[in-house]
């Protein structure tokens, strides 16, 4: 249904020419950030540099820009500070460039540059020592772990260990992760257990810059496995593993303060989603502007997931108190989204341990550990044509212990533009789950491509009209 043409993202070879070497030296015992600067300054173009098989000790935030052609070999490691004191002093009073949700603690910047890690799983690794800052439930001045701003860039088999908060930031262009790793599971707590849960431990989120591919992902987790946010484009994402208690394959989230943001073509393929929140999700805030278009789900395999596949337009901070109004009477603009070929089995809980406010962060009226499909949209988006060409194919997801009988889902189907429901391939309704037949609708909006054309030109015409007010 989707047009993924756009989505063949393999890069293509590039001849390079590397005239010197650097080796990272090693200290032993003291802060390894100097010998680590030195070795990017004096090998900024046209390089190698190396680390050695061991353990550097990067105890101050490090920003290595202005590189060109540079191949990195991490066969050693990177460890912060086993001190949390020392991390937020030294995340207060850095100069790295903030990122999208923190400040990271190594920031790339650059054109040309290869990151590759060990085959080793000893080496190759970023060490957070994050869990003492789950255990006690330290949310502050905590720091994104990197930022790989680079234009053609590898990162490959790199590892990121118990990492504080968030992981890589990639908001360059021409980008290929391969072989990633992320252990951020907790030793003494559970998915359901708020107790040492390692909140906001994204894996790898995607802002602003387009053409990135991760191929190959293995991680446990307390937050998204992927996110892509405001402005990712032409993104793939497959063959992946998410564990102990993702947040799902993410977009969004989307439109917050009443933003004008977009995210469009995007693929997540061929991955298995265990003990996860979610296994696909979009989300956007109340009040949000802006687009999503282009999105497809598939080949997705759910082990005890609390909801197999969520849209939400409405999203709000439930913690602040009830859903504000919706002043600017708008929704992020949802289009051209598929899921297909989902299959697996859903949790007993339908939220986990990051639940700490009354009403949960992702509760919806009606939810439950039955729900398969829950679509939330804009009560409006009928007359502003806030949702189209959504469609659910071939979904085979049962609650834990029972049979696929007993799976349901949330939808609203006076939500659904005039012939939705024909393409959609599921009854929208609150209750059981119902596969339907995907047809060409009929009536005034006429064919799905007829639909598409017009839903384009009217989000191009939205968003022009929305950047002149502002």
């Amino acid at each position: 249904m989707l047009r993924l043409s756009s989505l063949l993202l393999l890069s293509l070879p590039i001849t390079r020419v590397l005239s010197a070497e650097c080796t990272v030296s090693h200290s032993g015992s003291e802060d390894d950030s100097p010998a680590i600067l030195k070795a990017f300054s004096d090998c900024q173009v046209d390089s190698v540099i190396t680390f050695q098989q061991a353990n550097y000790s990067a105890f101050t935030p490090i920003s290595l820009t202005g590189l060109k052609n540079v191949t990195v070999h991490l066969n050693g490691n990177l460890l912060l500070p086993n001190n949390i004191s020392r991390v937020q002093h030294e995340i207060n009073v850095t100069n790295n460039q903030p990122s999208t949700y923190a400040t990271p603690w190594f920031y790339f910047q650059g054109e040309d540059v290869s990151i590759v890690g060990s085959d080793d799983m000893e080496w190759g690794a970023f060490h957070g020592f994050g869990e003492q800052w789950w255990n006690i439930g330290n949310r502050i001045l905590r720091p994104q772990l990197a930022t790989f701003n680079v234009t053609n860039g590898l990162l490959r088999k790199l590892k990121v260990v118990k990492p504080i908060a968030w992981g890589w930031n990639l908001p360059g262009k021409n980008l290929r992760v391969e072989d990633h790793f992320v252990d951020a599971a907790p030793h003494n707590g559970t998915r359901d257990n708020t107790v040492s849960f390692p909140f906001n431990t994204d894996g790898i989120f995607y802002p602003l810059e387009s053409n990135i591919t991760v191929d190959g992902y293995y991680g446990h987790n307390g937050d998204d496995c992927i996110s892509v946010i405001n402005g990712g484009k032409d993104i793939v994402a497959q063959n992946g593993y998410c564990g102990f208690c993702s947040h799902g394959l993410s977009i969004g989230s989307l439109g917050k303060g009443g933003a004008v943001q977009t995210v469009q073509n995007v693929l997540f393929k061929n991955w298995t989603m265990d003990g996860a929140v979610y296994g696909a999700r979009f989300k956007s805030w109340t009040g949000g502007r802006g687009f999503a278009d282009n999105v497809k789900w598939e080949d997705i395999t759910l082990v005890g997931v609390s909801t197999g596949i969520l849209v939400t337009q409405n999203y709000y901070d439930q913690d602040k108190g009830g859903r504000p109004e919706n002043t600017n009477s708008s929704s992020t603009k949802v289009s051209n989204f598929e899921f297909k070929n989902f299959k697996g089995s859903l949790a007993a809980n339908w939220t986990d341990g990051t639940c700490i406010s009354d009403p949960c962060w992702n509760y919806v009226p009606g939810i439950d550990n039955t729900k398969a499909i829950i679509f939330d949209l804009y009560p409006e988006t009928v007359g502003l044509l806030l949702a189209l060409n959504l469609t659910v194919e071939n979904i085979d997801i049962h609650p834990q212990n029972l049979d696929s009988d007993k799976t349901t889902v949330l939808c609203d189907p006076s939500t659904l533009v005039s012939g939705e429901q024909m393409t959609l391939g599921f009854e929208c309704q609150d209750g059981p789950y119902r596969a339907t037949d995907i047809k060409l609708p009929s009536g005034a909006l006429g064919s799905v491509a007829e639909r598409r054309n017009i839903f384009v030109v009217l989000s191009s015409i939205f968003i022009a009209s929305l950047m002149l007010c502002i």
